[in-house]
């Protein structure tokens, strides 16, 4: 006696009562790759499939095998697909990024947000952020954002760009030629932070740079001014906020960090950092910041700029806009009056041999 092969029909595939809907095989292996764009060969299987089982009313046992053999292609091809789609892009170097935009075939600057910019618990960074978005737009000039990024690369960006901008940066000697500047839009005073019950407090500077690990961040101006006063022992850190946890993990002595950005990481951040004094050991030196923009910049539009900023600190928008972001705005202050006061001007920094006044 003939023995026949079983027959299976598309019903007995389906839970019961779900005879009436439609058996879309298809669907089980491309629903979740639909938003990608389907490669040739994938289109070329998919096609294959549909003509020679999708529109079967019974299927038989080598067409099981079949269907399972193109389904399984498909599925490595769509694998594949999604896989190509989120695989990392290959990092490009630096000097390769420094590609500028255009807005209504005008050459736009880029903005460099600062970095920690956006964070609500620290006020300053989105201060800055907001103060130069608003400068660019009393100038009437075409700018676009670029998202923060590791100071030493965007610094590297801004000298080989065109028209790019960063901040807030220290104007010293060796940056004065390879930046055109705007501002100052704030100043700082260079302290170097250490536990308070160390042995540095009642030390030298002098001896201080040659017997202390100094954590700083890489690329800052602090850096190459350390260097040249003598420090041995500088780490490098590409990130502002490893700082601290070096000298939490004791893989520095002091930190050269400012104090603002300080007290952000150690009371809000890391509440767990009080539970020893950090202290300023000797401020060293004090210095304005400004906006950095490249050096290939127009001069009349760089004027225009410095024009909109002196504006801005005139009418009183410069104070209101600190108000808006938490930050102090009594004009009375010795640093409100130096940031009022347009002598300063072009003021770079000035050594305090251990004076913070």
């Amino acid at each position: 006696m003939r023995r026949t092969r079983p027959i299976l029909r598309k019903s007995s595939l389906l839970p019961s009562g779900s005879s009436a809907k439609k058996f879309d095989v298809t669907g089980m292996f491309f629903r979740y790759a639909a938003f990608l764009k389907f490669s040739s060969l994938r289109q070329i299987l998919s096609s294959l499939f549909q003509r020679l089982f999708l529109g079967r009313s019974v299927f038989k046992g080598s067409d099981i095998i079949g269907c399972s053999v193109i389904a399984l292609l498909v599925l490595a091809f769509a694998v594949q697909d999604v896989r190509a789609q989120y695989l990392p892009e290959p990092e490009i170097p630096v000097q390769q990024q420094t590609t500028d935009s255009f807005i209504n075939g005008k050459l736009a600057y880029t903005i460099h947000r600062s970095e920690g910019g956006g964070d609500p618990i620290r006020p300053e960074p989105g201060y800055f952020d907001d103060l130069v978005v608003s400068i660019f737009q009393d100038a009437g000039l075409p700018y676009v954002i670029a998202e923060q990024a590791p100071w030493k690369r965007v610094m590297e960006q801004a000298m080989q760009g065109v028209r790019h901008v960063i901040y807030p940066t220290t104007r010293t000697a060796d940056r004065e030629d390879s930046f055109k500047w705007v501002g100052p839009i704030s100043r700082t005073i260079w302290n170097l932070y250490g536990y308070a019950d160390a042995k540095w407090q009642n030390m030298p500077f002098e001896e201080i740079l040659v017997s202390a690990r100094i954590g700083v961040l890489l690329g800052s101006a602090r850096e190459p001014y350390l260097r040249r006063r003598g420090a041995q022992q500088l780490v490098l850190v590409p990130r502002e906020n490893l700082l601290l946890p070096m000298l939490q993990a004791a893989r520095v002595d002091l930190i050269a960090i400012g104090g603002s950005v300080l007290r952000h990481y150690r009371d809000i951040v890391d509440p767990s950092a009080q539970q020893r004094d950090i202290d300023g050991v000797l401020p060293y030196r004090s210095c304005f910041l400004y906006m950095a923009i490249s050096n290939a910049a127009p001069v009349d539009e760089v004027e225009t700029l410095q024009n909109s900023l002196d504006k801005n600190k005139k009418s009183g928008q410069f104070i209101e806009l600190r108000e808006k972001h938490g930050l102090s705005s009594d004009t009375d202050s010795a640093f409100l009056r130096a940031m009022l006061n347009l002598d300063n001007n072009g003021v770079a920094c000035l050594d305090l041999f251990g004076r913070d006044d």
